[in-house]
This record gives structure tokens, sequence and C-alpha cells, in this order.
């Protein structure tokens, strides 16, 4: 009841979802199942690619795995640049390692149309002539005896325009029925898996098929994004790192507390409005690829031309940076009191 139904709550539930199993089922105790092997692994897949572990992130990772061991059919839930691709790659990383080789074959649903996606029937000829999806289809169910694993990912939104056709897929007798009469089984081997943002336009059909793990943006948040990206530019300057950090605590959580939820010092007003919504993780990762473009030129020229960068100039890169990349998304009226602020 408890690993079913964890994967699928945002983070403010999960509380209320233990308080309730410890009211309907008083003083047992239930211990975590523990992949002592996967979860060295996962770290060592995360450390290599230079990511910050944190225990949120591969607790959603043992979530997919426990998730996809039961279902061949599972949806990852969660805001852009909530970690969900980072999640399915260390996954995959993982089992490879572990003897299981994985592979992903990522298909963007909404790129193409449904007759690219699952292929068409001539009605002159009767020729058939497969889609992208039907062409995978058979391709991963290729017979195989070698120890491993294929999925196909879908990395786009879900609706009734193509979702529908794989209903008969992600029911217990896993055939894809094509528009030529002819139907394929998905083998034991083969999974399906879908990166989706929010199930606003699924049908009730389709959610009820599918395993469900959500993950919440509150998870990851923006200073693993700044750690990495000090890890990864400037591990060996030590002085620039050193003032960046105290810039970044002075300024930015102060500034994203402005924008989200409207708070100061002193203070509480409406939450400024985004042309495009933004969430956190995605503006520090435009910060991150301005501080590219300006900052870490003057490193090279640093190298170059034998100069010293001085605060003052770490200083006002930093603040060049934060204007362009956190006022870019808001509003007139809001990027007038940003700049105030």
């Amino acid at each position: 009841l408890r690993d079913m139904n964890i994967p699928k709550f945002i983070s403010d539930d999960v509380n209320l979802f233990h308080t309730l199993l410890n009211d309907l089922f008083p003083n047992i105790y239930c211990p975590k199942i523990h992949y002592e092997d996967l979860n060295r692994i996962i770290e060592e897949v995360l450390i290599k690619q230079q990511y910050i572990l944190l225990p949120e992130q591969i607790e959603k990772i043992i979530q997919l795995y426990e998730t996809m061991m039961t279902r061949h059919s599972t949806m990852l839930v969660g805001p852009t640049s909530g970690g969900k691709t980072v999640i399915l790659n260390t996954l995959a990383e993982a089992q490879t390692q572990m003897g299981i080789k994985t592979t992903l074959y990522t298909v963007n649903p909404k790129a193409i149309s449904v007759i690219e996606l699952y292929g068409i029937l001539d009605p002159l000829t009767s020729e058939w002539t497969d889609g992208i999806v039907s062409m995978l289809y058979r391709m991963i169910n290729r017979p195989t005896i070698r120890n491993e694993r294929r999925y196909i990912v879908f990395d786009g939104d879900v609706d009734a325009l193509w979702i529908e056709n794989m209903n008969s897929v992600m029911d217990d007798n896993k055939l894809l029925t094509l528009a030529n009469g002819e139907r394929i089984r998905l083998q034991d081997y083969c999974s399906l898996l879908f990166e989706v943002g929010d199930l606003k336009y699924a049908s009730p059909a389709t959610v009820s098929r599918c395993g469900m793990v959500y993950i919440d943006q509150e998870n990851v948040g923006p200073n693993p994004v700044w750690k990495r990206w000090l890890n990864m530019n400037l591990i060996d300057r030590l002085y620039e790192r050193n003032q960046l950090d105290l810039l970044y605590d002075r300024y930015i959580n102060n500034i994203m507390n402005l924008i989200y939820q409207g708070l100061t010092e002193t203070e509480r007003r409406p939450r400024m409005k985004m042309i495009i919504p933004l969430t956190q993780v995605n503006i520090m990762i435009q910060f991150t690829k301005l501080l590219d473009s300006l900052f870490l030129p003057l490193i090279k020229n640093e190298k170059k031309n034998q100069f010293q960068i001085s605060s003052d100039l770490i200083h006002a890169c930093f603040l060049q940076t934060m204007i362009w990349s956190f006022g870019a998304c808001l509003k007139q009226e809001d990027r007038i009191i940003l700049d105030t602020y």
C-alpha cells in the first residue's frame, strides 16, 4: 500500500499519507527494502556525471525501479527541469552496470502526426507504411538471448489524440493493434515510459493503466544546479568560486522569495507574474548559461593576457547576469519592482 502510492504524491502529501497509514495500522513497523548494490551504483553514476547527490532524487530512482518491476507502462510526471530525464538515464546506466543492458528509444509524440507515429494504410493499393512507433515496436520486440531491457520513452504531452492507440498496449494483454489489422505483443523485456509535465489532457482510462511516479520540483531546487555549475567550471579557481558563492548567498534566495512568494524583509506582496511560466530550476539554468557567456570568457582572457579578475568585476558580472536571467521572464510592471528591490 505504501510502496505503490507514495511515488504518486507531491512532497506535501507524503507526510499526510504516512499519518493516515499509522492511524490505520498502529504499532506496525514496515521497513523499506534496501537495494544495496543498486544504491551504490546510482551514486557512482551521479557522481561521475558531476551531479549533486540528493536523497530525494535517489529515492525517486528507486521508486521508478520498483514501479517498473510491477508495471510495463510507467509515467514520470513533473515540471520541466524537475529531473525526470536524469532519473531515467541514471536508472538505465545503473542497470547496465549491474549486467542488465538497458537501451532507451526516445520519441517526441507531439512533434509528428498520428499517421507518422503509427503508420498508414494506402486505401488504393492496400500498401502498409510503418510509422516511427510501429517501427520501434517491432525493433525492440525482436528475440534476444541476453539479459537486457528495452524501453520506448515518449517525451511529450499526453493527450487523447495519440495516446488512445496505446491503451491496448498498456492493458495486461500488451498488444499494439495497427490500422492494417496486425497485432504485435510487447515482450517481457520491453516497457513503455512517458515523460510528461502534467496529465490535464490524459483520460482516466489511460492514467489507470500506468504506474505513476511524480517528480516534485521541490526535490531539486536551484541550489544543486548552482553547485554543479561551480564544480564543472571553477573546480580549480578557488578565489572566483568563493566570491560567486558569497554573492549567490547574498542575492539569490531573496530574489527567489520575491519572485515566487512575494516576500521581502519587511512586507508580503502578490507573487510576480511571468510572460512564460518558469520554475526556479529553469531560471537558475538561464542564470548559469549567461554566466557561461559573460564570466567564463573573462577567465580565459585572464590566462591569455595575464590580468587578475577583481571582486568588483565578479560582482558586476553577477549582477548583470542576475538581472537578465531573473528579470527576463517577468512582465513589465514586475520588472520595475525587481529593479527597485
